[in-house]
């Protein structure tokens, strides 16, 4: 015997609960009307170079046109907070940064298994239930079904918040081609706040829910391949993969969550030595990074990152590692090496901060 939808919708929240989801929201599979804000963003050029953005736009306005089948989503939030992995703050030496995130091994794995393993229990149990699972790469405008799954509301820095987790969670989810009772979509607790706005280094925010990739920090260390705009260096301090000022600050993330991850899935450090960073050869890099969110950068991504963060460490001691990058083949880095060591050749020397 069948359970009636509300049933089967608690039964389904509560499965991915017991998977470790602390988030779990039901939409209905239906075109969402606020995605009239990501065609304007295109048009305005905030994607920068991230040309995958631009395709399939059908598909992210509408999951039916990715999945037609779907009648419902559920929309999962997996926390991926641990205490201490803040990283070194500013001013710091001869350390860089490392996003929360990516801490831990490649998130795409790990929770596309979990996914799995939910897919497989609605089949078993409802039979002729058909899922489709997405997990950051599908085109899917994963925030905005969450919202209207009632997971959390978008904020100012465009980041979805949770009044249970704050925003340091992961979206992903399952679109269903059975009909289920949707929740109702959270309301947006932001206020007057605008912490996140002003404490951007960049000024990535050109107004409240509009964020300008070109200047964010984690696009930068990240998405773009190219040579880091020399009126944005200064302001990109220490990172060295992904940006959490604007998370840091949200008085919301007083609320995070340990990831049910566990301690034993941290792999990298928070707040790696930049003397160190700059010495791993791409061979060093590729083993060192398998398996992580930091592969995407590429060897060259995470040397320049670094060469950037050494130029404005203030720390002389970093400058042989520098140097031995001004003749590299890649004229990125070359250019990156160059603007650094003459960074550190004009400014004052003073020891590294305590950590």
């Amino acid at each position: 015997m069948l359970l009636p939808p509300e049933s089967f919708a608690r039964a389904l929240k509560q499965e991915a609960r017991s998977l470790g989801f602390p988030l779990a929201g039901i939409a209905p599979a239906a075109p969402v009307p606020e995605a009239s804000h990501y065609q304007a963003w295109l048009k305005a050029g905030y994607h920068g170079t991230m040309q995958y953005m631009e395709r399939n736009r059908e598909s992210r306005m509408d999951i039916t046109r990715w999945d037609p089948a779907a009648r419902s989503v559920l929309m999962l939030g997996w926390s991926y907070f641990r205490p201490g992995a803040e990283g070194a703050k500013e001013p710091c030496g001869a350390r860089g940064r490392v996003a929360r995130y990516a801490s831990g091994r490649d998130y795409h794995a790990l929770l596309g298994d979990k996914l799995e393993a939910l897919r497989a229990w609605v089949e078993e149990t409802r039979p002729g239930a058909k899922g489709k699972i997405f997990v950051d790469t599908s085109p899917v405008l994963e925030r905005l079904y969450a919202r209207r799954a009632g997971i959390g509301w978008i904020g100012k820095n465009t980041m979805l918040i949770s009044p249970r987790l704050g925003s340091y969670f992961f979206l992903c989810g399952v679109s269903l081609n059975i009909d289920l009772p949707g929740d109702a979509p959270m309301p947006d607790h932001c206020g007057s706040c605008d912490r996140c706005l002003k404490a951007c280094p960049t000024q990535a925010f050109p107004k409240p829910h509009t964020l300008d990739a070109t200047k964010c920090i984690s696009y930068l260390t990240i998405e773009h391949r190219g040579p880091i705009a020399e009126s944005l260096r200064s302001q990109t301090g220490n990172w060295i993969f992904g940006c959490d000022v604007c998370q840091e600050v949200c008085p919301w993330n007083r609320f995070a969550q340990e990831s049910a991850g566990g301690a034993e899935e941290d792999v990298l450090e928070a707040a790696p030595e930049l003397k160190k960073a700059l010495e791993l050869s791409p061979e060093e890099f590729k083993v060192r990074h398998r398996r992580t969110s930091v592969e995407r950068a590429k060897w060259a991504g995470w040397i320049r990152n670094a060469l950037l963060a050494a130029g404005n460490s203030k720390d002389p001691a970093l400058l042989p590692q520098i140097q031995k990058f001004q003749n590299h083949p890649d004229p990125v880095i070359r250019e990156q090496a160059s603007w650094s060591a003459a960074r550190l050749q004009e400014s004052p020397s003073r020891a590294p901060a305590n950590l």
